[in-house]
């Protein structure tokens, strides 16, 4: 009898810990996960920082019959600067490399890559002046500043040439 209890007790500390052992995650039997997983979407508010436009201008050509043509290049964009901080005016030539036959360039550039007599300039309150050699394009307007989108005039396909004021006077400006 006392046998027989001896084997109880032991049978029962054996079940224990190995129910212990288990439940602990330890044991002979390996942990299971799901053969899936769930999609998620998470989105986010942005409240503060800025945003930068890539510095890369393109250009495109057309032919008389206005399709497209390959090659063109924006070889450079350059101005000249004058005026006081606050109060200057820029004249803007773009510079493009194109193919015979070119009738029109339609392009998209980005005013902080040109070169020229340098000095501080805020975008912020800047206008194209009327007059530009293009028209916009694409929706384009003065509050995308330095980015600018337009074509240019029949036959003008090599450079092209707009005035652009730091702040507004009486001068008519392009777009608002």
């Amino acid at each position: 009898m006392r046998g027989s209890r001896l084997l109880a007790v032991a049978l029962a500390l054996l079940i224990g810990g190995t129910l212990g052992i288990v439940a602990a995650g330890q044991g002979p039997l390996e942990s299971t996960s799901a053969a899936w997983a769930d999609r998620t979407s998470v989105s986010a508010v942005v409240k503060a920082g800025t945003w930068s436009t890539p510095s890369v201008s393109t250009c495109v050509a057309y032919g008389p019959n206005g399709k497209a043509l390959n090659g063109c290049v924006v070889s450079g964009i350059t101005y000249n600067n004058w005026g006081t901080p606050g109060a200057q005016t820029r004249n803007y030539y773009i510079n493009f490399q194109t193919p015979q036959g070119t009738r029109s360039v339609s392009f998209d550039v980005d005013l902080t890559t040109a070169t020229g007599n340098a000095s501080s300039w805020s975008w912020s309150t800047a206008r194209v002046l009327s007059g530009a050699q293009f028209t916009p394009r694409d929706g384009w307007n003065c509050s995308q500043l330095p980015r600018v989108r337009g074509t240019g005039v029949d036959w003008q396909t090599t450079t092209i040439y707009f005035q652009a004021v730091e702040r507004l006077g009486s001068t008519p400006a392009m777009c608002s």
